[in-house]
């Protein structure tokens, strides 16, 4: 049983059926980052704009935190899962794409709350 929940894992965290090896598989979930972050960075500027001055200095200060947080999360998920492995690379750039996707959705809800 703990066999089948570790597949679904390593499922979950391929991030698609196309990349073959492990360093593409890396490659990928490197991209899949890049574009979770910039979506982000243009939410993170819709909600700044949304914000009066000690809003935009409050925001500014949580997500220098937020992203120190997320980094350190993805780099202790990947170490706790696959220290020193092909995979860490992989887990943590999912970790990461993941957290990033959470904040994308809490930046909308703070716009929605913004606008009532």
């Amino acid at each position: 049983m703990k066999l089948a929940g570790y597949s679904l894992s390593l499922l979950v965290l391929t991030t698609s059926a196309l990349a073959q090896s492990q360093a593409e598989m890396n490659r990928e979930a490197a991209a899949d980052f890049a574009k979770a972050d910039a979506a982000l960075n243009k939410m993170y500027t819709k909600v700044l704009a949304a914000l009066d001055d000690e809003g935009k200095k409050k925001l500014k200060a949580a997500q220098r935190a937020w992203v120190v947080f997320r980094d350190a999360e993805a780099d202790l998920q990947a170490d706790s899962e696959a220290r020193g492995g092909s995979l860490a690379p992989l887990i943590y750039d999912n970790t990461r794409t993941t957290l990033t996707n959470e904040r994308i959705k809490a930046f909308k809800e703070m716009l929605k709350n913004s606008e009532r």
